[in-house]
């Protein structure tokens, strides 16, 4: 059961740090005119929180189903202050 913790706590981790880190070179990156028109042509891939989930699992298959459609680069399930699970995405 320990390992099982220490292997979410590391996910939860690395997904909050890609987050960080993506977020951080979105708002430091400089718009230029080419840029612009190419990511007004690409739909924008849904990022936010989903949920809630009554257990973890179900969470977890729903955070794996969106990265494996290509929805979003990674994802994490917390509880964030609640009995429930909520599924954070990035892009």
């Amino acid at each position: 059961m320990r390992k099982g913790k220490l292997r979410l706590a590391a996910v939860v981790v690395t997904a909050v740090a890609g987050f960080l880190a993506t977020a951080n070179s979105q708002a430091t990156a400089a718009p230029s005119g080419h840029r612009a028109a190419a990511v007004e042509s690409v739909p924008p891939r849904p990022a936010g929180v989903y949920g809630p989930y009554a257990i973890y699992e179900s969470c977890w298959v729903a955070g794996n189903n969106g990265q494996q459609a290509g929805q979003w680069q990674s994802f994490f399930c917390s509880q964030n202050g609640t009995d429930q699970w909520w599924l954070f995405t990035t892009p």
